[in-house]
């Protein structure tokens, strides 16, 4: 199952602005953004790019989010209480803490540059689905309804149980093969440089192996 929700296209638009002129690093801009965007690091975002700290860490938030929704939407589990919901966003903190990427050298054609990303996709999901699907068996089996007032309290039930194996898998998890992923960064007609607008969805595709 592939990442390609309308929410991933929505964090690109925060991430515009960037320098320009001569002296523009463009591996250093794509490699400021995957570091404030999984490692929570905006240092050398904000050397590369016209954001502010806290512009910096609302984007970082922002990611967090799209990956919370982009769980629940992936093991199909519906509304949960906020407790719950930011129980599996302190996760994909931990998880994000794992990502693994090298940014090559940038190639210029004269005016945009093209930035070729090598991303080791993080294996922890995909290493886990046999223990999931075990402990999702079990619950089925033994869950009583009527331990439940509601919907919500069993999907809290549920995405808990999920959050647990995981994070019990994490510190034992490994990584994909690294995958390259090239990006375009465009100068645009005011001179300032911008990612492609499908620059965000193709690295984040990889980031985690689902």
């Amino acid at each position: 199952m592939r990442k390609r929700t309308a929410a991933v296209w929505l964090l690109t638009a925060a991430l515009l602005l960037a320098g320009c002129g001569a002296g523009f690093d463009a591996a250093a801009y794509v490699r400021g953004i995957l570091n404030n965007l999984y490692l929570g690091d905006p240092s050398e975002y904000m050397e590369t790019a016209e954001v502010s700290e806290e512009e910096a860490a609302r984007e970082y938030e922002q990611g967090i989010e799209l990956e919370t929704d982009y769980f629940l939407q992936y093991y199909g589990i519906g509304e949960i209480s906020d407790g719950v919901r930011q129980q599996i966003s302190d996760m994909y903190r931990q998880i994000y803490g794992r990502s693994k990427y090298e940014v090559l050298e940038a190639v210029s054609d004269g005016k945009d540059y093209l930035v070729e990303v090598q991303i080791s996709p993080i294996d922890v999901i995909t290493d886990s689905r046999a223990d999931i699907d075990a402990a999702v068996e079990a619950f089925v089996l033994e869950a009583v309804p009527a331990d439940y007032e509601d919907d919500r309290a069993l999907n809290d039930a549920l995405a808990l149980l999920v959050v647990d194996v995981v994070t019990e898998n994490l510190p034992d998890s490994g990584w994909q093969e690294p995958r390259s992923v090239i990006v375009k960064v465009e100068k645009g007609e005011d001179g300032y440089y911008r990612l492609d607008s499908t620059a965000i969805s193709q690295l984040d595709q990889e980031i985690i192996a689902y």
